[in-house]
């Protein structure tokens, strides 16, 4: 499995997030996004009506009705559902993800707290000692991403 980390240090994740989901969803693949408050689902749910002017991400959560679970490419949990059959798990609580039903993880964390960051090189131990093939996305302070490791 590919374990891809993002390190956020220009921009906030309600920013970045839908950038890397719009790429998921162009490739025609399905995101479940674990967050882990219901504060921060609504924003990111908000920023991803709104991040830009050109259109939206198409997604759901448990607050919409049952009968749309299903049709959505990218599914927003606090939990460890998913109703979509989505193969791309992204990660922003600093979890280390066991299921490895998914073909890919992105896992994005705050580059400018340092317990964020030592969490994130503990997972990347641990992923990459279970076999995983790892990648790392450095944010400059302008915004751009450098490839680390």
């Amino acid at each position: 499995m590919q374990v891809t980390f993002y390190e956020l240090i220009a921009t906030s994740l309600e920013k970045t997030l839908p950038k890397i989901l719009e790429k998921v969803y162009e490739g025609g693949f399905k995101a479940v996004v674990r967050i882990e408050s219901a504060e921060r689902l609504k924003s990111i749910d908000s920023a991803m009506w709104t991040y830009t002017t050109l259109g939206f991400l198409p997604h759901g959560s448990s607050a919409d009705p049952a009968v749309f679970h299903s049709h959505q490419p990218i599914w927003l949990t606090l939990g460890k559902d998913n109703p979509i059959d989505a193969t791309v798990l992204v990660i922003t609580t600093q979890e280390y993800a066991t299921d490895n039903s998914y073909d890919r993880i992105l896992d994005i964390y705050d580059g400018n707290d340092p317990s964020s960051v030592q969490s994130a090189k503990e997972r990347m131990d641990a992923y990459q000692h279970a076999g995983n093939e790892i990648m790392l996305w450095k944010q400059t302070l302008k915004g751009a991403w450098e490839k680390g490791l």
